[in-house]
């Protein structure tokens, strides 16, 4: 995205001597043009001095046949990543594109290029000094970023789910461990401890878990909290002291309005937490702390695992900080410590109904419109389901608090009207029970995500899910599962292009 585009189209065009003639409307097809008029003989030096005049974004790849012996590559705005193979060099946008080749890469910085040639990688600044950078391994196999017999990219991650949040979980309390105790939890992370307020910030997915992270800051450390969605946090001038910590998601870590909430809160100073799935990634090199999900490549463009395993940080955010304020008793550490240990389990347990599951989304296949429903903690989880079925199945969703659900949303139920409850929470039993209620009473088809010892609860829906038993602040991880598969097959059943979704990217760098 050039920002001066047009001012720079006009002074080519100007130039009647060289017959530059444009075969499109696009800002892209200006830099060939500009990089042909500032020729020097020689790829990198043209590039170099082209780019001194633009402004905006701009990460590309430019060959020549005036120079076919270089390729060179620019990084500004976007990501890029530079794989060393076996006597090959290669460039892309995702180190998932090119791990079948190699697992050698560097991950270009911003205002940086990298010139590839048969004898190697040079990597300069856009003032053409030379940078040095070392090839990383990364610890993602070839196989990791295979289908490996299932039929989408997307299925394949909702079931590595619980896997995913067991290595992120073992990044703080040890997987082998004879004695499972609270004084065993080490947050890879330091935060200092005079922090006195939480700031969550993403979008998309990301602002989902931002969400749940707020309440479960509340509910489990005890700290004040707030969640932004990241395109607008700088915009708003929100107010920031130097004493709040500000956890900035991104799956990618190259959102681009995260990063740019960052460098706001950055500059106000705030510490900042970085939570991604990528090591490498300009998230993770901008703040001061990076806690790293173990989720491994995700492949296809919905979220899945990686929305799964950022839960699961959060949480273990949530409860190093207690332990840092004193927030809860060692007797309830100890608990709530096995009841983290124990998800992955119970996340496994939660694919096993996936038969059911399926049949129940034939059911509801023929709808073109879902609403999500979900009250305290299960309403993000709402959020997140709402947000998967417009990206999967490409139909109207809409997530409600339970609560607000007379306020003009119920104008809109009426007979059949396909309805997911999120109901596995405890402390709001009976409001949720009267939610159900008054959904039915007006014709509402209801399927219930509750606590498999709440044997009344089938009792007030069409349809219920049973969810195994956990303490409320971890129970919306549980919720997920089913909420994912059931959306995966909605989608199959409409044969949509579930793994590449119309109109959407993986990474939103734009």
């Amino acid at each position: 995205i050039l920002d001066n585009a047009a001012a720079i189209k006009e002074s080519l065009i100007e130039q009647k001597k060289q017959n530059i003639k444009f075969r499109s409307e696009t800002d892209t097809e200006i830099l060939p043009h500009l990089i042909n008029r500032n020729w020097t003989g020689s790829l990198p030096e043209s590039v170099l001095a082209t780019l001194k005049q633009l402004d905006g974004g701009l990460t590309c790849c430019i060959v020549s046949m005036l120079d076919p012996d270089h390729l060179v590559v620019v990084r500004k705005g976007n990501p890029m990543v530079i794989g060393f193979g076996d006597g090959e060099y290669i460039a892309a946008s995702d180190a998932a594109a090119i791990v079948h080749h190699t697992r050698r890469m560097v991950f270009l910085r911003d205002g940086e290029l990298a010139v590839l040639s048969h004898e190697g990688v040079r990597f300069l600044d856009f003032d053409g000094n030379h940078i040095d950078h070392t090839p990383h391994k990364i610890p993602w196999t070839p196989v990791m970023a295979e289908k490996r017999g299932y039929r989408h990219f997307l299925l394949k991650e909702i079931v590595e789910s619980p896997s995913a949040v067991r290595e992120t979980i073992a990044s703080c309390v040890p997987a082998k461990i004879e004695s499972l105790s609270p004084d065993t939890f080490q947050f890879p992370c330091a935060i200092p401890k005079n922090i006195s307020n939480v700031i969550f910030c993403g979008s998309g997915s990301s602002y989902s878990a931002a969400m749940l992270g707020q309440w479960i800051c509340e509910l489990v450390a005890g700290i004040p909290a707030t969640r932004q969605v990241a395109s607008e946090y700088q915009q708003m001038h929100r107010v920031v002291k130097e004493n709040t910590l500000y956890v900035a998601i991104s799956q990618s870590g190259e959102t681009l309005d995260t990063l740019e909430s960052v460098k706001y809160a950055q500059s106000r100073g705030a510490h900042i937490l970085a939570l991604t799935n990528n090591p490498f990634s300009s998230l993770a090199r901008l703040t001061q702390d990076a806690f790293i999900t173990s989720a491994g490549p995700e492949v296809s463009v919905a979220a899945s695992k990686t929305f799964t395993a950022a839960l699961a940080a959060l949480l273990l955010l949530a409860f190093s900080m207690a332990r840092t304020k004193k927030s809860l008793s060692y007797e309830h550490q100890k608990k709530l410590l096995k009841n983290i240990k124990e998800l992955p389990d119970q996340m496994e347990l939660m694919i096993t109904y996936e038969t059911r599951i399926r049949r129940l989304a034939g059911e509801f296949a023929h709808n073109r419109s879902f609403f999500f429903i979900g009250r305290g903690l299960q309403f993000p989880v709402a959020h997140f389901a709402a947000l998967t079925m417009k990206e999967v199945a490409n139909i109207h969703a809409e997530a409600l608090l339970g609560g607000e659900m007379k306020h003009g949303a119920i104008s809109l139920v009426e007979k059949d009207t396909p309805i997911m409850f999120f109901a596995n929470q405890w402390t709001l039993k009976k409001n949720i029970l009267n939610d159900m209620d008054e959904l039915r009473a007006r014709g509402a088809r209801v399927i219930a995500a509750g606590f498999d010892v709440n044997e009344e609860m089938s009792a007030h829906c069409d349809e219920f899910i049973a969810i195994p038993t956990t303490p409320d602040s971890l129970a919306p991880l549980l919720a997920i599962v089913p909420a994912q598969l059931f959306i995966y097959y909605f989608a199959l059943y409409n044969k949509k292009d579930i793994d590449r979704p119309r109109n959407i990217a993986k990474s939103v760098t734009v």
